[in-house]
């Protein structure tokens, strides 16, 4: 991946997290009618941050064929500690439910998981920011 686009997405994933943080303390009633909102940034975290590793393990002839996968070999390659990866691979189960409809969302669930998805995204952003910061080239 080019390290431009690395750290356009890496950008976004920062405003992502910036979007995501008025959330953490919302009241119940905002939760449930930014339900969207949030269950599409929740999304976006996943994604981004999956298109990062599945680019990354490309170019080290390591294949990801899932979100949860891609978080698996991240680990796996040594780029992210195992906790961290097992709870990025959660909040990939969790994307799957909301945008498969795989059952019904438990918005109370998505309400207690926006604490730990802001500190668990930010802890992988800070560690790929440290890697692939602009000062390496």
């Amino acid at each position: 991946m080019a390290h431009d686009v690395l750290l356009r997405k890496l950008t976004y994933l920062r405003q992502l997290l910036a979007d995501l943080a008025p959330y953490e303390h919302a009241s119940w009633q905002n939760i449930q009618s930014d339900h969207y909102k949030l269950e599409r940034i929740l999304e976006l975290l996943v994604m981004v941050a999956s298109d990062i590793l599945f680019h990354l393990l490309a170019e080290q002839n390591v294949t990801a064929t899932t979100y949860r996968g891609a978080f698996q070999e991240a680990a796996k390659q040594g780029w992210l500690p195992d906790e961290l990866a097992q709870r990025l691979q959660q909040a990939a189960g969790m994307r799957n439910v909301i945008v498969h409809m795989y059952e019904t969302v438990d918005y109370r669930i998505l309400q207690d998981a926006i604490a730990p998805v802001l500190a668990d995204f930010k802890q992988f952003l800070n560690i790929f920011e440290a890697r692939f910061s602009p000062e390496e080239e």
